[in-house]
């Protein structure tokens, strides 16, 4: 606050004196640094492991029920309504075919009846004379036709003059063509199509109309009767009442209407509601088409209309079912969608969630045991996860931190048998400068008084003292460590005469190689103290560091007493707890800087003498757990 104060301040004194450019710079400065102590305030966001994937299993759980839905809203309707179309379009001409069959077996009947030999020879001679038996035959020609269908139509025969009548029913007036015969009286079948060809059958429906036995005649099939000379003598008309076509169609009951209409007098009439019937201007339906009447489905107000022609005639059929079923139907299905969605997002939002915790916990406790440790806690946890890799991730770690825990340990070890075999060479010393001080007027009176082998003994004395205790340093190379050995042979053999025969080989490919310090000494002096000081006559030490098979090969003999096999303990590591301290601590050292890849032996026989060989790797080695 105190900050934001001083800024005010200056931007106060500065605006005093140029307040033209201290109105615009100030709410810039202002904003600036506001935004600046926000960003500073507000902590970074944290991006968790579990956090994402949370967000996207949702994602990939969600997404297809969001596409599913775009997918309805988008087409589903359109689907619905093409699959509602192509059913009625089915329906209607599956319909179609059955009113064609029934109006051909009727045209047969018509066509059977008006040329018959009787019928025409009746019709020719223009009277019945009250003839019973040919009223009666003419009658039973009639009937036996018909057989089955008297009450789905009605036959009726007529002569031009009206003087021959005939029917299976009442006959109608319409068609008595003594009263009914002028060309104004549209409301007769025979009336309307007068110029009908001598061999052709009219399938009408202009004449509907109520018959004479309370039926609604929807259609009627008109024939000539002519003689061999093709003279017209009259005319035979034959009724379809409703039921014979009604009874066959919408057997689903699904069309909510079927008409069958004449697009050239545009007069239509229903199947369904027989009791509809006229001029296309009480159809709005057929209106909409607008002349077009190819077979097709159209969307009229709130239905759906399916149009085909029916076969063999010049008639069309068209069935119309409600669009609101439909419509409905799909809300129905919208509301089944969202809910569905709905508790789909909800299974979604807990199943994200629980998967989504089943892959972040284990990695979330593997990250907390690695922090663990950082700070120093090698605690070995029990494997928990269920899960093969996460389990197998685990396994890992825990063998990981193991190796981390052998080689803190081994490494303590390590600096502990160094500070001990130092400690030891050491030990020996009481004031190493007052020794290096004595040794250095030993030396020179040595020199002054001629006395070669004291001089020289005093000089090797000096080497092996400063060696062992330059202790800076916890590794030598066998170069430093062979003239350790030298410095310690010179002053043996000065001890000792020409009792004792030395032999000493490095070879120098490994004069730089490295090794911790003083592994070759103490067994040289063990050879000496225990192998060959107890024996009498000749002795013969062997010091030698060879190059073989990219291995580095030193091999300590001499020819002592030597010791029985079972003196020895089974392996090296129970030395540790034997008289062999000193051995024990070469091999643990060696042990602990080349591991697996050490070799270590010691072969004695009582008598013969012993021999000691190490070997390790001339370089490139990596340490092992050992």
């Amino acid at each position: 606050m105190a900050r934001t104060g001083e800024y005010s301040r200056s931007f106060a004194k500065f605006g005093t004196k140029q307040s033209s450019v201290g109105k615009i710079l100030v709410p810039i400065v202002l904003w600036r640094y506001t935004r600046s102590m926000i960003k500073a305030r507000i902590p970074r966001r944290r991006h968790t492991l579990f956090g994402r994937l949370f967000i996207y299993f949702l994602i990939v759980l969600i997404v297809p029920l969001g596409l599913f839905g775009t997918y309805y809203a988008a087409l589903g309707g359109r689907g619905q309504e093409r699959y509602v179309a192509n059913q009625t379009m089915n329906l209607v001409s599956s319909d179609a075919a059955k009113v064609s069959r029934i109006l051909e077996e009727y045209r047969h009947k018509a066509y059977l009846i008006s040329t018959d030999a009787l019928v025409v020879s009746t019709v020719a001679r223009d009277r019945l004379d009250g003839d019973s038996e040919l009223s009666s035959n003419l009658y039973q020609l009639l009937f036996s036709v018909m057989k089955g269908d008297t009450y789905l139509a009605s036959v009726s025969i007529v002569s031009n003059s009206g003087r021959v009548r005939l029917s299976t029913h009442t006959f109608p007036n319409v068609y008595d063509l003594r009263y009914h015969g002028n060309n104004w009286d549209m409301n007769s079948v025979i009336v309307q199509h007068a110029d009908l060809s001598p061999t052709a059958s009219i399938i009408s429906i202009r004449g509907h109309r109520t018959a004479e036995n309370g039926r609604q005649v929807v259609a009627t099939i008109l024939r000539r009767i002519y003689d061999e000379q093709g003279v017209n003598l009259g005319y035979l008309i034959l009724d379809i009442y409703a039921e014979a076509l009604s009874s066959h169609i919408n057997a689903e009951r699904i069309l909510t209407d079927v008409l069958i209409f004449d697009n050239q007098a545009f007069y239509a009439t229903s199947l369904v509601h027989t009791d509809r019937y006229g001029t296309f201007d009480l159809f709005p339906a057929l209106l909409s088409l607008k002349g077009d009447y190819s077979p097709r489905v159209v969307a009229t107000g709130s239905s759906l209309m399916a149009i085909t022609p029916l076969n063999g005639t010049s008639l069309f059929l068209a069935g119309t079912i409600s669009a609101g079923p439909v419509r409905q139907s799909l809300d129905r299905m919208l509301i089944v969608i969202v809910a569905t969605m709905a508790i789909g997002t909800l299974l979604a939002v807990g199943l994200a969630l629980l998967f989504s915790r089943a892959i972040a916990t284990p990695i979330s406790t593997l990250a907390s045991r690695m922090g663990e440790v950082e700070r120093g806690n090698l605690q070995i946890h029990r494997i928990k996860s269920k899960i093969d890799e996460f389990a197998l991730l685990e396994q890992s770690f825990n063998v990981m931190v193991t190796q981390i825990v052998n080689l803190l340990d081994l490494t303590r070890e390590e600096q502990k048998k160094l500070s001990d075999a130092e400690r030891k060479a050491l030990e020996s010393q009481m004031n190493p400068h007052f020794l290096f001080n004595t040794l250095n007027t030993i030396k020179a009176l040595a020199r002054l008084h001629g006395e070669e082998e004291i001089y020289t003994i005093t000089v090797k004395l000096g080497k092996l003292l400063r060696s062992t205790i330059d202790n800076h340093d916890s590794e030598s190379t066998l170069a430093e460590s062979m003239a350790l050995i030298d410095s310690y042979l010179t002053i043996q053999k000065l001890r000792f005469g020409d009792k004792l025969h030395t032999q000493i080989y490095l070879d120098p490919s490994l004069k730089d190689v490295k090794t911790p310090k003083l592994i070759i000494q103490p067994l040289v002096e063990n050879s000496i103290i225990h192998g060959l000081e107890p024996k009498i006559g000749h002795w013969w030490l062997s010091v030698r560091i060879e190059h073989i098979d990219d291995r580095v090969v030193i091999t300590i003999e001499d020819n002592g007493v030597g010791f029985a096999d079972q003196t020895l303990a089974d392996r090296l590591d129970e030395l540790a707890n034997s008289g062999h301290v000193g051995v024990y601590n070469v091999y643990r050292r060696l042990t602990l800087t080349y591991g697996d890849t050490l070799e270590f032996s010691i072969k004695s026989r009582a008598g013969e003498g012993t021999v000691v060989r190490i070997s390790f790797p001339a370089e490139g080695t990596e340490r092992s757990s050992g």
